[in-house]
């Protein structure tokens, strides 16, 4: 049923993922973000199912196909509610690993994760950005960015997350680039 649903909503301006978003904004505002993350953690599952299914023939995946549902993936990636954050996270791994990027695509995937990372889900999200760099081939991102990420506030502590990825996978790549820009 998914592979239905996916081809109806990139045929239609009006798809079903945006009626699930509008419904997950309504549903904060009625109710709060709290309320809707403990009894509805199905809305933010179903939501990254059909974001998912969109990827799973990577050779239809073109730029307006992204252009329509990167949107979605950044108000997941924006959102206070940790279930909303980690959704997206899933969704941009199996992005970055089912579909080659563009460079801009790319720059734009590690900036959204580096600008919007928040303490309780920072692990999970440097996580992502490693996969951004492990699967998919980062030239280069901007200065403020990295600079961004280094100076996050106290209550992350990114040197910290990245030693201890870094005792677990390959982040050559991540800090080729980092060191690439900043030296």
């Amino acid at each position: 049923p998914f592979a239905s649903i996916a081809k109806a909503t990139l045929a239609s301006k009006h798809s079903i993922i945006s009626c699930i978003t509008d419904h997950i904004r309504k549903a904060v505002d009625i109710v709060g973000s709290d309320y809707l993350e403990i009894k509805h953690p199905i809305l933010f599952n179903f939501h990254a199912k059909l974001l998912l299914s969109m990827f799973n023939d990577p050779e239809k995946v073109d730029e307006m196909m992204l252009a329509k549902l990167m949107p979605f993936i950044e108000n997941g990636v924006k959102s206070p509610m940790k279930s909303f954050r980690y959704s997206a996270l899933v969704v941009i791994s199996q992005l970055v690993l089912t579909v080659k990027l563009k460079e801009e695509v790319l720059n734009s995937l590690c900036k959204l994760l580096i600008t919007k990372l928040r303490a309780d889900t920072a692990p999970a999200s440097l996580s992502t950005l490693m996969v951004v760099f492990q699967q998919q081939n980062v030239q280069n991102l901007s200065k403020n960015t990295l600079k961004k990420l280094l100076r996050h506030d106290e209550s992350i502590d990114v040197w910290k997350i990245l030693k201890d990825l870094a005792e677990r996978t390959d982040t050559t790549k991540f800090y080729n680039v980092l060191w690439a820009e900043l030296v």
